[in-house]
């Protein structure tokens, strides 16, 4: 079973020597689980590099700042993200522009065909018919792209695909990134409501009189730091900023279970003006080795970028300057708390990076009710605060057949939380007679965060993703 979760750029490799356990526990142990690197991420070529090596990328990365967020509040900050994607586009294209530059092949689409070719070699070594093969593939986050895609361009080759944590297809390859974070503020008042409700026994050090009270003081933390940053001394000097706040709070909602505890003590941190925890979570203050490389870097940014707007292929045009104005703040609207860092990490990106897939690698859409060998099953959370539900709703009725189950919990994609009953459906799915759930049919969620915690120490929480996060890494 082949499968795939952040992106675009994230590692198919890394993510399952990280989540396998979350998988076996969900589909069950009775498939070869089998992660890879989409074109141009990690392990797969081609290089997407512009500039040559490691550390020179990570240099580049570091001083050109092209993810941390703008500020609302200060319009400075829209002009400087807007000309530093110019830089990047314009650096980044002439860093590829030989005529036999490889890196136009990095796509959504060329990895879908991959995964294709994928299934005719095992076939073959199997002594099957290579031109019958089919799919069997978990797809979350980025990867339900990657999923409905191969469904889109392979409708017959399918065996069994599951998509978790769904994006908007026709929003990504519009190239807007505009619907992902419709529900990311309902997932930091599940924050606020569950704070109170599970943690006066002193569970949730951040526990007031009322989710009202909690919201009020969690927003004069932002306003305080917003006004006057904090300075940290670790080792070396550093100044912790609302930015760095926001950066952080990109991966709070993703899984409740573990980091609404570790949210709710940074807050109290914050409120006697200590930020070691942010700095030490997000690495601010750390003495770096000259020539230290920073992979994250270089996973999240070069091949994320590359690839969202090589799927794009110029469909959104933020050419302008009140154009890009414009779609910051309806980012903002759509979520106080994500929206600036949203917008500096999606569609800005592709406004000069002059690189295109050849014709017959760009996508030209999701066909209605399309006819599928076997049937996909859709997975959503009630709230998903990058993936919202609406969107699982809008991709299953492309497909038909298609079924959707919810999960009643928050977070992103179902394995966020833990729900026996979401397991179930998902192996009577993968089992040999394709059991389907009724469509819509709702699964109850075993947790609450507070109540029953989950990973709680840095090296776990930096595994699981609270620090500074890339487009859609789970």
């Amino acid at each position: 079973m082949a499968s795939q979760w952040c992106g675009p750029g994230g590692s198919g490799v890394n993510l399952l020597l990280t989540v396998l356990p979350l998988l076996l526990n969900a589909i069950g142990p009775n498939h070869n689980f089998v992660g890879f690197d989409p074109r141009g991420v990690n392990n797969s070529g081609p290089d997407l590099s512009c500039v040559a090596g490691q550390e020179g990328t990570s240099r580049f990365y570091t001083q050109l700042g092209i993810s941390s967020p703008i500020d609302a509040s200060d319009k400075k900050s829209y002009a400087e993200m807007f000309q530093k994607a110019a830089a990047f586009g314009d650096f980044c294209t002439k860093a590829h522009s030989a005529a036999n530059d490889t890196a136009k092949y990095a796509n959504t689409v060329a990895t879908a065909n991959d995964m294709r070719y994928y299934t005719e070699v095992l076939a073959k070594s199997k002594g099957q018919d290579p031109t019958t093969s089919q799919l069997w593939y978990y797809g979350a986050s980025y990867g339900s792209v990657l999923g409905t895609t191969y469904a889109a361009l392979f409708p017959d080759r399918i065996g069994r695909l599951v998509v978790d944590g769904i994006v908007d297809g026709e929003d990504y390859y519009q190239g807007r990134w505009t619907t992902n974070i419709d529900d990311a503020d309902k997932a930091f008042q599940y924050f606020f409501q569950t704070c109170y409700d599970e943690g006066k026994n002193g569970s949730c050090a951040f526990w007031d009189e009322s989710p009202e009270a909690i919201e009020k003081r969690f927003d004069a933390v932002l306003d305080d730091i917003s006004n006057n940053p904090i300075p940290v001394a670790l080792d070396v000097p550093a100044i912790v900023t609302v930015s760095d706040l926001k950066n952080l709070m990109t991966s709070v909602p993703y899984n409740p279970l573990d980091t609404f505890p570790v949210l709710a003590n940074i807050l109290v941190d914050l409120e006697q003006r200590n930020a070691t925890l942010v700095a030490q979570l997000l690495g601010i203050g750390i003495q770096q080795d000259s020539c230290k490389i920073v992979p994250e870097l270089i996973e999240d940014t070069e091949p994320r970028q590359f690839i969202a707007c090589t799927d794009a292929n110029g469909r959104f045009n933020l050419s302008t300057y009140d154009a890009w104005v414009d779609h910051a703040n309806d980012l903002i609207k759509r979520s106080k708390y994500l929206g600036e860092a949203w917008a500096s990490g999606t569609s800005v990106a592709c406004r000069k990076l002059d690189i295109k897939a050849p014709k017959s690698q760009i996508f030209e859409g999701y066909p209605s009710a399309n006819k599928t060998s076997n049937p996909l099953l859709f997975i959503s959370t009630e709230i998903d605060p990058v993936t919202p539900l609406a969107a699982a709703q809008k991709m299953a009725k492309r497909f038909g057949g298609a079924k959707l189950l919810v999960q009643e919990s928050v977070g992103h994609t179902s394995i966020s939380s833990v729900s026996e009953c979401t397991y179930g459906v998902m192996k009577r799915y993968f089992s040999d007679t394709l059991e389907l759930p009724e469509d819509g049919k709702r699964c109850e969620n075993d947790r609450v965060p507070f109540k029953n915690p989950g990973v709680t120490d840095a090296a776990g929480l930096k595994k699981r993703g609270l620090s500074k996060r890339g487009f859609l890494g789970y």
